[in-house]
């Protein structure tokens, strides 16, 4: 995932032209190859184009905020999201990465700390190993990202698909809190511990819906584990 130059892609979408700016120049120096944007329909508008690896993400912008975009922007590319936005508190990171950011970097910024969150996103190991993954009566096509229990397709977020397939890669292994954070959200993400049981209950609320058993099992002070018995 590189551009013909051998530097990793980022797209920059910003409403504020210095910020635009700012960013283009300084990631460039620090081995980006930089697209900018701004606002969200031109991001949209420029993916095919761009191709991006990472992206850097305002949160309030016009037209379409920054957290409204981010379920759009995923269902185009599986680049890792870094939103940017001066609101710091924890409601508001919150909700961002609910949505699905992979990161929430507060203004004022370190030029050089944004850059090393980039490339640790670009570093983090890939879920997409094998072309499916397959559980009991739960089917999971990697490469198309659809989910199937007993044969009825199920819709999954981005995020969901990760949590997920981290899961039914080793059923009946039991995962702590942090190390599904670690595994689906990345070791160094800002995100709280909540997060993991909000995303648990999304996935039993799909799966499980009408199923004879649970697929996901609460493991009483340990974490997770996805086991049928």
């Amino acid at each position: 995932m590189s551009s013909q130059l051998g530097k990793p892609r980022v797209l920059v979408v910003d409403d504020e032209e210095h910020m635009r700016d700012m960013l283009d120049l300084g990631l460039r120096q620090y081995g980006f190859d930089v697209t900018c944007a701004p606002d969200g329909p031109a991001a949209l508008a420029l993916i095919e184009s761009a191709r991006p690896d990472v992206i850097v993400l305002d949160v309030m912008m016009p037209k379409i905020d920054g957290t409204s975009l981010l379920p759009m922007l995923r269902r185009v590319t599986e680049a890792p999201v870094v939103m940017l936005s001066a609101r710091k508190d924890a409601p508001d990171k919150i909700a961002a990465l609910t949505a699905g950011a992979d990161d929430y970097v507060g203004k004022p910024f370190d030029l050089g700390e944004l850059a090393a969150r980039l490339h640790s996103r670009l570093r983090r190991p890939q879920l997409a190993r094998r072309d499916s993954i397959a559980y009991a009566d739960v089917v999971m096509d990697v490469a198309t990202r659809e989910v199937e229990r007993s044969g009825e397709r199920i819709a999954l977020t981005a995020r969901e698909f990760d949590l997920l397939a981290t899961l039914l890669r080793e059923p009946g292994r039991v995962f702590t809190r942090e190390q599904l954070i670690d595994k689906v959200w990345g070791y160094d993400a800002a995100v709280e511990p909540n997060v993991v049981e909000t995303y648990i209950s999304y996935l039993r609320s799909k799966l499980d819906r009408d199923a004879a058993k649970p697929l996901i099992r609460t493991i009483r002070r340990v974490g997770y584990t996805a086991r049928l018995d």
